[in-house]
Order: C-alpha cells, then structure tokens, then sequence
C-alpha cells in the first residue's frame, strides 16, 4: 500500500485470532504470501476464498461476482476463476442486478432464494421494487408464484417453454425476437410466439424432408396431423439393435428413473430429472429403432416428428390409419385411435381431418366461450363446481377439495391469501356476493383443452357441461371467441368449402371451388362468420346456426353485397359480457 504499509486480502480473520493470542502488538512472525497487485486484484483475492469455503451470504457473493463484471471480466473468465459453469455465472450475475431493496429482503430473510430468482424475470430495478411493493402490501410473505403472476411468466404455454429450450434463446434473439430468459426454470417471457413457432417448425420441416429422403413413405409433424395419431400403431421390432453405449446408458438411465420413482425423499428437482431420463431413453429406442427398418419396410411404413422435453423427438415406423389395427388392452388409446381413424367407405361424406393444433385452438376458444356463459348462469356455475369436486381430474372441470390442486388464479381472490385476513372479508360479504365469486371461480376451472364437441365418446365430461349452458347465452359467447381467420387458414380447402356449403348454399361452394385456397378461405373468412356458422367441434346441444338455421339470407344476396364483412367486423368488436382470467391449468 506504499510507505512500508501492506493490506491483507486473504486471511483478517486469521490475522485477528493472532492478535488475540500474542497481542495487538505482538512481533510474532507469521507465514505471508506477498503479492504486488492492484485493488482489483486483492479483492479477486478475498473473493475467491470466501466462494471457495462458502463464507458468504448469498446476497453478497453475488453482489461480488456484478462488481467483477463491471470491471470488465467476461463470464467465461469469471466461471474458469472460481469453478463454476457459464450458465451459473449468468444466474449469479443476475441475482447480483437486483434492486437494492430486494437483496435487503433476502438478505434479512424476508423472502426466499427462489422468490430473489423469480425477480429476475423483471427487466429493470424499479419494476422489481413496484411488483415487491405491491405484493408486500397483502401482508405475508412474498412468494415466488405471485411474482411470476405480476410479470406475466406464470402464464406461458408449456409448449413455448419447450420451443425455447429446442431453438435457444441466442437463436431467437439472432432472429428478431426478445426474450426475458428464466434463468432458474423454464418461465421465459418471449416477444413473438408466432416467430418462436415458425423457427421450430422450419427445422422440423427439414427433419420431415430429410427422413422422406431416407426411404420413408411419409413423414410429418404431429401437429399437422389428424388428432390421435400419435396413437397410431407402430410397426414391431423384435429386437431393437443397440450400438455403442447405448444399450448401457439406457439401463443406468431406467435405473436411475426407479430410483427416483421409489425415492421417499421425492423432490421437484428429482422430479424433473425423471422427466429427462424417460426422454433420453426414449431417444435410445427411436435411435434404434429407426435403424430395426430395412428399405422395404420403410416404403410402406412413416413418422411422426415433434417437440418433446426441448428434444427432436421421431416416432419410426408407424403405420397409415386405413392399415390400423386397435390397440388390444387399453380401451383409451383403443378410442383415440378410433377416432382418428378415417370416416367408413360407406359414409357418404368423406370427412377431411383438421390438424391437431388447430383442434386445441379451437377447445381454447370453447373453454373461453363456456366460461363466459357460465358466469351468467350463477346456479349451473355451481352445479358444475359441486359435480368437478366430486370427479376424477380431467373432467371438464379442474377443482379440488384436498388443498393440492388449488389453483393460484383463485388465491387472493378477496384481496388477502392468508386465512387469518381473507375468512373476515368473506364473512363480511353478502350471499349474493359470495355466490358471483363461487360462479367466477367455477367459469375460472373450466379446463376443455384436446376436446371436441363432435366427439361425445371421448368427451363426454365437457360435452355434458356445454350442453347443459343455456343456448342463449352460449352461442353469442362461442361466436364471440370462435377464431375464424385461423380456422379458415389452417383448415384444408375441402373444408373450407364445407363450411360455405354449409353456410352459403351448395351453389356457391361448387363457385368457390374453383378456386385457390387463399381465395377461398378470404371468401370464407368473410361471409361465413355472419351467418352464426361454427365448425363441428364447436357445436353444442344449443347450437342454432347453419346448416340448422332457417330463412338465412340468399347466397347471391351474401355474394353481391359488402353487409357480410360489416356483420363480421361487428360481431368480432362485440364483447362478451364478462370475460374470465384465462384457463385454469391442469394440477
């Protein structure tokens, strides 16, 4: 430090306890390493040693590791210093950003580790201190979930987090997208979904092209398929030929699955490392099993590629439906191949399948459109909240009465989560208020995601409560929440002309016919909507639009005239009388 001075950058506490045993000002000698380092380096000095032998707080190793960075370390040198991954380094620099009033907190142990992380999703300071603020007034703890809820990450489809972890959050950004990347789970908040999706399906299209190369008689993504055919039957191999280490990481891999299922300890984290254990052995087996098909066998045999886990994932050798054979000792999947088997040749209608994404937009927009009925029907809102406690998970409706299942959308409904402040408020409400709330949370369980109304085999819960909803309110909230322009972009032409036909009239349809899909599907989008039509999925007990309805307006008066598109423009600007919070997740 100059003038014969020198600081001790590692080793005060040992120097103290000297102090204490031969005096302040004892001439003991005592082992010193000397080194000529600026201030910089003596505080890598103490910090290493302080990580190395976990001395600090949390709050404070991290609020370090920020200092090293605005001095200019890189993460990289930052992770190969105190041996740690990059991706570590990110998290700790992360937690280091926090807002002074939020390390405090942790710090004090006000909130929990995973509540600081989840306050990283926050773009800037002064949001985290707003969202902990307005959290902190309810009393209580701030939690981790509640966080997540303010920022909007508690709400992203499970679908997106997956595409995030297949793309890769440089990639999206390379892209044009912008991302708020979790860094402690997978609640990453994007920008553009539909950018996300696009880059996905690309590199699967590529994948779809490339097996077709290989020898496959087809190849396609499972979201472009009919609903069910993930459960098509695949071909058998008696045999599946192992290569490598495979065969031996497959075995430590179930091992360890075992383990963890049986574990009484179970945990989050052991729960999630399950997950990605039974998709690596199951890209094992497909790696095997792709190489079990000869050339022959693949002429006549295709695949199914997808998404799974954040992993390309392919289902080799699978068998077309005309060629199907029911699943023989599951009743379930025997179902759900049934259904996605094709109409009989003695059917006079030969019914083109949509695709298994479209179907789960359009059971999105029946839960949407239900629960928006629902709420205006007060003693059936009930009803079905009395009938989802006593059922199985799964039913149409998501509700549970032993304290597992509860959904957070229903926490601090009155404005407090804690028993002690919430059973007072509900005390002081009316009947009829408590009733309008018990109807809220009723339209808020609603869970009709995969379903279709036209498939009363499978789903009958959710047809049960659709049917049971007065057509009167039911068919302005179903109109109300009925996509069309996505229906009619992601439907084949042979059902946009159904539609038309349905609609408009077999005239027209045999008119529009004769025309490019785009066309047709503009013509559609415009001057089918007005007419009240809904697709078949969408159509309840209640349902009063074509091909039912009567004395609709002729087809050349539709054709001729701009007073379709106006309707349209003013039925999709007409609200519903209330809206709902969104879906309810699944327990």
């Amino acid at each position: 430090m100059g003038d014969g001075f020198y600081a001790v950058s590692n080793g005060n506490r040992r120097l103290a306890a000297f102090h204490m045993i031969f005096g302040e000002h004892a001439e003991e000698p005592i082992n010193c390493t000397l080194r000529e380092v600026d201030e910089a380096g003596a505080f890598e000095d103490s910090l290493t040693t302080a990580v190395t032998a976990k001395q600090l707080h949390p709050v404070d190793q991290y609020e370090a590791f920020a200092k090293l960075e605005e001095r200019g370390k890189s993460n990289e040198e930052i992770a190969r210093q105190y041996g740690m991954s990059e991706k570590e380094v990110r998290q700790a620099l992360a937690l280091g950003r926090l807002s002074p009033k939020i390390r405090q907190a942790w710090r004090a142990g006000d909130i929990a580790a995973e509540t600081a992380q989840a306050f990283t999703l926050a773009l800037d300071q002064k949001t985290q201190d707003k969202v902990f603020e307005k959290l902190a007034r309810g009393g209580g703890r701030v939690q981790h979930w509640s966080v997540k809820r303010e920022l909007g990450a508690d709400a992203l489809d499970r679908d997106v987090a997956q595409l995030v972890e297949f793309i890769g959050a440089e990639a999206y950004r390379a892209a044009g997208g912008t991302i708020t990347e979790d860094l402690f789970g997978s609640s990453h908040i994007v920008s553009d979904e539909a950018l996300l999706k696009q880059m996905a399906r690309s590199i699967l299209i590529a994948k779809c092209e490339e097996l077709r190369a290989d020898g496959w008689a087809w190849a396609e993504l499972e979201g472009d398929l009919p609903h069910g055919a993930r459960w098509w039957p695949q071909s058998d191999i008696r045999k599946l030929p192992y290569e490598g280490d495979e065969l031996e990481r497959r075995i430590k891999a179930a091992a360890r699955v075992e383990e963890i299922d049986e574990s009484d300890e179970w945990t989050d984290e052991m729960g999630e490392e399950a997950d990605r254990l039974r998709v690596d052995i199951e890209l094992i087996d497909a790696a095997a099993r792709m190489r079990g098909f000869d050339a022959k066998k693949r002429k006549s045999l295709g695949c199914i590629v997808d998404v799974e886990e954040g992993k390309l994932t392919v289902l080799y050798g699978v068998k077309k439906p005309d060629n199907a054979k029911l699943s023989k000792g599951d009743p379930e999947t025997a179902k759900r191949v049934q259904a996605a088997l094709p109409s009989p040749k003695g059917n006079s209608v030969d019914e083109p399948e949509i695709s298994n994404a479209l179907l789960h937009r359009l059971s999105v927009q029946l839960t949407q459109a239900a629960a928006t009925a629902l709420i205006q029907d007060e003693q059936l809102a009930l009803s079905v909240l009395l009938a989802g406690f006593g059922c199985y998970e799964g039913q149409g409706v998501e509700v549970s009465s032993n304290g597992l299942g509860a959904k957070r959308d229903t926490r601090g409904i009155l404005g407090a989560e804690e028993m002690e402040k919430a059973l007072p408020l509900a005390l002081a409400l009316k009947p009829a208020e408590r009733i309008s709330m018990l109807a809220q949370i009723a339209a808020d369980a609603l869970d009709f995601q995969g379903c279709a109304l036209d498939q009363k085999d499978v789903h009958g819960s959710e047809v049960a409560i659709c049917n049971a909803i007065d057509a009167k309110l039911f068919n302005p909230a179903m109109r109300g929440a009925f996509d069309a322009k996505d229906y009619f972009a992601g439907v084949s032409k042979a059902l946009c002309l159904k539609a038309i036909e349905e609609a408009l009239g077999a005239d027209m349809a045999r008119q529009q016919g004769k025309k490019q899909k785009t066309e047709i599907a503009a013509f559609a989008l415009e001057n089918v909507p007005p007419t009240g039509w809904l697709p078949m999925q969408l159509r309840h007990k209640g349902y009063d639009g074509p091909p039912k309805a009567k004395g609709k307006a002729s087809p050349a008066a539709n054709a001729k005239t701009k007073q379709p598109a106006k309707t349209a423009k003013a039925a999709a600007k007409k609200p519903a009388k209330k809206a709902t919070k969104k879906t309810a997740k699944k327990r």
